[in-house]
């Protein structure tokens, strides 16, 4: 068996333009949790920014390779249990992906990431 590394999805959701909102919930059994803080466990904010890009990748197009994220702000710990509403928004032409996580309508995560050609 294969060590879940992804959330749960429950829903997803086209929005205007090149935009996405999915509801998704953190599954106690992550991967990512076995030795990582196991009196706390959280979903670091790396973890956070790849689900972010492989759903983006997944349903919206965002070409490209990775090019470095422009901002992050984590304002509050993700945990195993928690539903949340992540919302994608890729501009056309900027070859820039923003996300955000919220929980019960409250702001968890921000970001923004860039990506170059797709041939360097």
């Amino acid at each position: 068996m294969h060590p879940l590394r992804d959330p749960i999805l429950s829903e997803i959701e086209p929005g205007a333009g090149c935009s996405l909102r999915c509801r998704l919930r953190v599954p106690y059994d992550l991967a990512i949790f076995d030795g990582h803080f196991p009196a706390i466990p959280i979903v670091p904010g790396v973890v956070q920014v790849g689900w972010a890009i492989g759903l983006a990748r997944s349903h919206l197009p965002l070409g490209g390779n990775f090019s470095g994220i422009t901002a992050t702000k984590f304002r509050r710990l993700v945990q195993p249990g928690m539903s949340l509403v992540l919302t994608l928004d890729v501009q056309p032409g900027s070859r820039q992906l923003r996300f955000d996580y919220s929980f019960d309508g409250a702001v968890v995560s921000t970001g923004r990431v860039l990506f170059g050609s797709a041939d360097g």
